[in-house]
């Protein structure tokens, strides 16, 4: 019998302690459990903010995020950046609490001053992923972050300051500022137009751009690497500041359009800014692609204007220079001929080797006129150097001539390239030529 009671206790005893042990095991669960969400965030429709920054709502939309804000005097309805959209769900997802507090079914939170939080977001799924999920955050005012989820509504979470500071955004955190949208190597046609300056417009063909406007230079070159640059800078143009209530431009005339094509049969990319009489240090812009208008500077908005002149493709000299076989050279009274030999180039005369004449070949394709070119050279130009270059018949390929103007601004001298134009162009490389062939001693 004292065997059987002794068996009956030793049962007792460890079912007791076995059940301690388990309750134990759940309170420590409960109280330590310091994981913040488990629900994935997919399918997302919408997330509420609001805050101290004010409030907004993000909303997915065909193609990307939308963002609405409510306006002193209109709701405002621009584009989100999705990336800054999924870092920010990101962000809530992956928080990590130093503990959590239990035991709040029956209204517990409100507590620690969840009942009023300083931040709640509201994140809405699709149909099929079930209910949304809020969450809430306030500051117990000495750095300490109580946080609450509807996931887990038995739990409060304590974090660290900088938990609010990174979820705390305002709208303007997530809007897109770019004033274009279009794929560099997509475009196919450039517009410019001025109300009171410069306009032309440039199409794209196999060999580059040529202008469709103004009608002086129709079907003349543009620069390729002018526009490529020009069409760079307009793809990272942004905003200064988005405007988050309405702007009247009706019957105004913009100072400046700028117009960007893809394709052929879609409509182009187009920003118009207009004067602000109040504010003469800056623009109002209104772009195809934002749907609210904004503001940027006077001085970012006078880089965006180009001339005709600025595009313009303004190489004076086209050569294949694969073909050059003699170059000569008259500089003064003195006469030069170099030809080119199997080891390089020879001076005919002295039987001399010459380096660096390719390079000077290279340079002359690669002179562009600064200025708009003259029928008739000034009276004050004066001739200092002529050029010929031919090919391995003897044939002319092309003639330049060389002269100085004390009228020219410095740096530039006139060049004639075997027609009745003459360009003003760098002087540098007529400065490097009297170098390599000075004008003989008269000793």
């Amino acid at each position: 019998m004292k065997r059987i009671s002794f068996y009956l206790t030793t049962i007792v005893l460890i079912a007791i302690c076995g059940v301690g042990y388990w309750y134990t095991s759940l309170q420590e669960e409960t109280t330590d459990n310091t994981r913040w969400l488990s629900r994935p965030f997919a399918n997302v429709r919408s997330i509420h903010v609001q805050g101290a920054q004010g409030t907004y709502m993000l909303s997915s939309i065909k193609g990307g995020w939308e963002a609405q804000v409510p306006g002193a005097s209109w709701n405002v309805m621009a584009r989100a950046i999705p990336d800054r959209v999924t870092d920010f769900l990101g962000r809530i997802g992956e928080l990590t609490p130093y503990r959590s507090i239990g035991g709040f079914d029956q209204g517990g939170p409100e507590e620690y001053g969840l009942d009023a939080p300083d931040l709640k977001i509201i994140v809405a799924f699709s149909e099929k992923q079930g209910d949304s999920l809020t969450i809430k955050m306030t500051s117990d005012g000495g750095g300490t972050i109580y946080g609450w989820n509807s996931a887990s509504p038995g739990l409060v979470y304590e974090f660290g300051q900088e938990v609010l500071d990174t979820l705390a955004l305002p709208a303007l955190q997530f809007l897109d500022t770019r004033v274009f949208n279009f794929t560099q190597d997509e475009v196919n046609k450039v517009q410019l137009v001025q109300p009171f300056g410069s306009s032309w417009l440039v199409e794209k063909r196999k060999e580059g751009f040529f202008f469709a406007l103004p009608g002086y230079l129709k079907e003349k070159p543009a620069s390729d690497s002018e526009l490529k640059l020009y069409i760079h800078s307009l793809a990272l143009l942004k905003a200064g500041k988005l405007m988050l209530e309405p702007a009247v431009t009706d019957k105004r005339i913009p100072s400046l359009t700028i117009k960007i094509w893809e394709g052929k049969d879609v409509e182009p990319s187009t920003v118009d800014f207009y004067t602000i009489k109040e504010n003469t240090a800056e623009y109002l812009g209104k772009s195809s692609w934002l749907t609210v208008p904004f503001t940027l500077d006077a001085q970012s908005v006078g880089q965006l204007v180009r001339s005709a002149f600025d595009v313009q493709g303004r190489t004076v000299v086209k050569l294949d220079l694969g073909l050059v076989s003699r170059f000569i050279v008259a500089h003064g009274d003195t006469n030069y001929a170099v030809e080119r030999g199997e080891t390089g180039w020879r001076l005919l005369d002295s039987k001399k080797d010459l380096q660096g004449i390719d390079m000077f070949l290279w340079r002359f394709t690669d002179l562009q006129f600064e200025a708009l070119p003259l029928n008739n050279l000034p009276d004050s130009a004066v001739k200092l150097m002529y050029c010929k270059l031919e090919d391995a018949e003897g044939e002319k390929l092309t003639e330049l001539t060389f002269y100085a103007d004390p009228k020219l601004p410095q740096g530039q001298c006139w060049m004639k390239n075997g027609g009745k134009m003459y360009y003003p162009v760098s002087s540098r490389l007529l400065k490097d030529l009297q170098g390599m062939f000075p004008v003989a001693s008269s000793n």
